[in-house]
């Protein structure tokens, strides 16, 4: 009936099962051994304690690190089959009603890297999940599935349903200047900082599909399709009611195009960090203030502009962020030498810092460990660079973290107070916050 077949026998499920245990943070993606991005699985259930044996058993668990139940009040023991065959999963408990609703309970609930939406019902098979997050590693932002692009499917939609979906699909490109292929289809995975820029807290059933994908277009978020295989459902029947939810897609397909949100804000990077929405692409004012001196030196990375200015604009930021009395910005080539620099504070008049940053001093040593530092004394931390223009009759307290991109230390953002034991391990998390992979 479709790929992903009901399986009964007990022997494979209790081999499916045990594999449950198996689980690694190494996955093997184009013949490379790499680190893979977190992955959290979210299932919106009501009633499905018949589906959930002949779903959760063929979840990749090389692949995913979390899996989400958002249970809608089941009157069945959806909950306790859910435990039992899968003994980690979170639960979250929803007694309000709509899919909406649910998909952004687990949304909140979800802690990894990636968050994917899979229905429990067998019409989505989570085999199907690596190829989505192999698509979101290999640089956007969102993939939805779909059933009507090439090697995608469907055994589960009438002809009027058919017709339904491509009519609401047409409206949809018409208006947005796209192609997709299919609007309504809930299967999907994106980056967690999506969730940063879409505003879905006013679609509380079918219809916030959707909204997500063609908000995602408006927040100019990268938006991919792949190709999926709709199965009929394995039991019992489904909530969407053709006409009425229709309805509501047509209605929030007009919503998307002609209201107003809130400012973009700009996602880029391999995790997507973004831009304060103050920020201007092409030209930037004196005034512009950044809240996050990482996004700013991320964008500069990518950039051909002269980031002189624009360093020393972040710096100021951080250092006002963080109550700090001096400071000094590096922004670092390929090879990990210094391509620009900027200081702050005690050390303004001298324009640069020597040239084997990366080799010495606590910069040197963060850049180096690719970690953060908190230096109560730098009269005695050995990794504090005594220079000529130090002021040596007191000592200062220092923090300092690499600015990465990916697994690259491109920058190290380095504070200082002119007192020893000033900074504070909450301190270190707070600067820590605008650092990936830290």
């Amino acid at each position: 009936m479709t790929p992903f077949s009901k399986v009964t026998t007990s022997a494979v499920m209790k081999s499916t099962i045990e594999s449950f245990y198996s689980v690694t943070q190494k996955t093997v993606w184009d013949d490379r051994t790499i680190d893979r991005p977190t992955v959290s699985v979210v299932i919106p259930t009501l009633n499905e304690a018949k589906n959930l044996p002949l779903v959760l058993p063929f979840l990749p668990t090389d692949w995913i690190d979390e899996v989400i139940i958002v249970d809608g009040r089941s009157t069945d023991n959806t909950v306790e089959v859910a435990r039992q065959l899968f003994p980690s999963v979170k639960i979250v408990m929803e007694s309000r009603k709509g899919k909406g609703v649910a998909m952004r309970a687990g949304y909140q609930a979800s802690s990894c890297d990636i968050i994917v939406l899979l229905d429990a019902d067998g019409s989505n098979d989570p085999r199907e999940i690596p190829r989505f997050v192999k698509r979101l590693m290999e640089g956007v932002d969102m993939v939805k599935g779909s059933r009507f692009s090439v090697s995608g499917g469907t055994t589960d939609m009438t002809f009027v349903r058919k017709m339904g979906n491509a009519g609401l699909a047409l409206a949809a490109n018409m208006l947005f200047s796209q192609k997709y292929t299919d609007l309504c289809y809930g299967f999907h995975a994106f980056w967690r900082h999506c969730l940063d820029v879409l505003e879905l807290e006013q679609y509380d059933g079918f219809e916030i599909d959707t909204a997500l994908y063609l908000q995602a277009l408006r927040k100019n978020l990268r938006v991919v399709e792949e190709p999926s295989f709709e199965g009929e459902r394995f039991y019992g029947s489904s909530n969407l009611n053709a006409i009425k939810d229709g309805i509501r897609v047509l209605k929030t397909i007009f919503r998307e195009r002609f209201v107003r949100y809130s400012a973009v804000q700009h996602p880029i990077g391999f995790r997507g960090q973004k831009f304060a929405s103050s920020l201007d692409y092409v030209n930037f004012a004196p005034a512009t203030s950044f809240d996050n001196p990482f996004t700013l030196i991320q964008f500069l990375a990518f950039s051909g502009r002269d980031p002189k200015s624009l360093l020393k604009l972040a710096l100021n930021a951080a250092l006002e962020n963080l109550d700090a009395s001096y400071g000094s910005l590096v922004l670092l080539d390929e090879t990990g030498n210094i391509r620009e620099s900027c200081l702050v504070g005690e050390s303004a008049n001298h324009s640069s810092l020597p040239a084997d940053v990366n080799l010495n001093g606590l910069a040197g040593w963060v850049a180096r460990n690719r970690q953060p530092a908190l230096v109560a004394n730098t009269s005695e931390d050995p990794r504090w660079l005594q220079r000529e223009y130090n002021d040596h009759k007191y000592s200062k307290s220092a923090i300092s973290i690499p600015l990465m991109l990916g697994n690259h230390v491109i920058g190290v953002l380095t504070l200082t107070r002119p007192q020893e034991k000033q900074f504070t391990e909450s301190d270190l998390i707070s600067v820590q916050r605008v650092a990936i992979g830290v």
